[in-house]
């Protein structure tokens, strides 16, 4: 009884390894010597840094300047708030989102800011 089913559980193993060799019959066809694109995601730039006049930032996570390459992004220039990059003869810029939320100055007399309540 033991070996019946090892011998099930091993069946069932080799059909289902093989299944994933099956094509999809709902899938079109592809063209010959065409592999499918794999879609890279787009780079992330979190910050950009600059000391004693070198930039540098952050992008996916790694610290890159100019003639950096991350994740087939060629770093062509760090500017002030974003990098300038090229992949696959495309020039792309990341920017860094600016601020939505505006500051303002406490009131010239001094008096405390009530937010509406009495």
């Amino acid at each position: 009884m033991k070996h019946l089913t090892l011998a099930a559980l091993a069946l069932s193993l080799a059909a289902t390894a093989s299944a994933d060799a099956l094509r999809d019959p709902m899938r079109p066809p592809m063209p010959a010597g065409k592999a499918p694109a794999a879609h890279a995601p787009a780079p992330v730039l979190s910050a950009v840094l600059s000391v004693d006049g070198a930039r540098t930032a952050i992008v996916n996570g790694r610290l890159v300047r100019a003639g950096s390459v991350v994740d087939g992004y060629s770093v062509e220039e760090v500017l002030t708030d974003g990098v300038r990059m090229r992949r696959a003869g495309v020039l792309q810029e990341l920017r860094l989102p600016q601020p939505s939320t505006v500051i303002k100055r406490p009131a010239a007399d001094g008096a405390q800011a009530t937010g509406g309540a009495k």
